[in-house]
Order: structure tokens, then sequence, then C-alpha cells
């Protein structure tokens, strides 16, 4: 692993090559290696990119939430199956390859992820559980649940959904090229469509076809001021890093 000094951010190698996404078939506009992160339109992102993926190279894409998360080896390559360690680091040194991913305002980003994830008693709620010691099935507050994140690192670990964006994405690591924000992601996917491929996006919007509805917005409103207290310190680098994406951007409009 010493080899490989970026895979220290994640829990091991897999996590990593699982984060990364790059195209099967160099696109008709530039190369591309796309971080995904999750609770940040991935989703939308993976799919509207196999979307034109698949229109280059005249094949159909079957979209829905299991060929958008483990893609065909004809559109994207992720994973341990699909990359090797080489490959990808390549890809990340590379001037040629247009390097992007998507952020998404740490508050929204958590309290959706809860919202998702916990209450709905999702997998993560028991692996979350467990590690805190408790019964699978106990109930669990979103004051709780940022109490457990701020007081204890290794939850913040538990899953991906909830795991800082700055580790998730190797903000340190990465020379992004783009990173765009989610609360402008037409915005963001024209210009990564219009980079990769050179043509207006084809944006297939999963939050309508493929989300999950939760009841995000009702939580983040009845949050009290020591669960945003909570919610700050448990995940200062990833504010931190919100507002440069933000500073930048606003220099490149």
């Amino acid at each position: 692993m010493a080899e490989y000094p970026i895979v220290a951010n994640y829990l091991h190698q897999r996590h990593f090559l699982q984060t990364v996404n790059l195209p099967a078939v160099t696109p008709s506009g530039r190369p591309f290696l796309y971080m995904k992160n999750h609770k940040a339109a991935c989703t939308t992102v993976l799919a509207t990119l196999m979307t034109h993926m698949a229109q280059e190279q005249g094949l159909g894409a079957d979209l829905n939430m299991d060929t958008v998360h483990t893609p065909p080896k004809s559109l994207l390559l992720t994973g341990p199956r699909g990359l090797r360690m080489r490959q990808v680091m390549r890809a990340i040194r590379d001037p040629k390859v247009f390097r992007f991913t998507i952020v998404r305002e740490p508050a929204s980003r958590i309290v959706s992820a809860y919202a998702d994830k916990i209450v709905k008693g999702d997998k993560q709620k028991r692996k979350l559980m467990r590690h805190l010691g408790r019964p699978d099935d106990a109930d669990i507050s979103l004051s709780d649940f940022l109490a457990a994140m701020a007081d204890d690192p290794g939850a913040r670990d538990v899953d991906r959904h909830w795991r800082e964006q700055r580790k998730e994405i190797s903000f340190d690591f990465i020379p992004f090229e783009y990173i765009g924000d989610m609360a402008d992601l037409n915005g963001a996917m024209t210009h990564v469509i219009q980079t990769i491929f050179g043509t207006r996006p084809q944006l297939q919007d999963t939050r309508a076809t493929m989300g999950h509805k939760s009841k995000s917005r009702e939580l983040r409103e009845a949050m009290t001021a020591q669960d945003r207290r909570n919610l700050e310190r448990a995940y200062a680098d990833d504010f931190e890093m919100y507002e440069e994406v933000r500073d930048r951007l606003k220099e490149v409009a």
C-alpha cells in the first residue's frame, strides 16, 4: 500500500477503486476520471455518462439502480474487477484526462444520508448500530446521529453515504480540473458533458426516476442549535472544502 499513498485515504484499496470511474472507450472529446461521491447526485452523473458513452458506441443503455452502480465494462470501468492501481494513477497524473467530481453542501448531504439510510432502516443503519454497540432495530434520532458523528470519527467511516466528502473524492490528493456543485447540477453536467463529448447533455435526472423520497427538508428545518454545532464539528473539513469549491466556481463563472 505504501506505493500508493492515496489508498490511506480509504478503508482499503477496493474502497478506493470503487470510487473511481474511467471510460471503457475514449470519448470523442477527452478521456475522463470521475470520482463518485455518494449523496451528491452520483446516480445522475453515472447515468448521464453511461447514456452518452452508449450513444457514441451505438449501444443501448439499460439504466436502473443496479446497472448504474455496477456499469457494464463496455461503458465504464470501476472497482477492482475493472481497474488496476497503475491504470488509475496514470489517469490521475495525465493532464489530458478531465478529472472531475460533484460535491454537495455538507449539511444537506448528511441529513439526506440520515433520512435515506437510517430512517428507512437500510443495511447502513445496521452497520452503524453495531458500531455503536446498540441493537440493530434500536431507534436513533437525527440529534443522536449527529452527536455520534461528532464524537466518534469511526462512526463517520462506517458508510460512504455519510463519510466525509473530502476523503471520499480525495480532494487533497487528486488535481481536479473541475468540481461541480450539486446545487447547480444542470450547469455542472452541461460543463462536464460538453468537455467530454463536445455536446449538450442528455441529463438523466435519476433523482426523479430512481431517487428515494425522504423527509430530509423537514429534518433540516427541525435541527437544533446543538445539532448544527455537532454537524459542523464532525464535518469541519467538508465545510471548508465546500467553501473553497464555491470560490473556485465563482472565479470561472
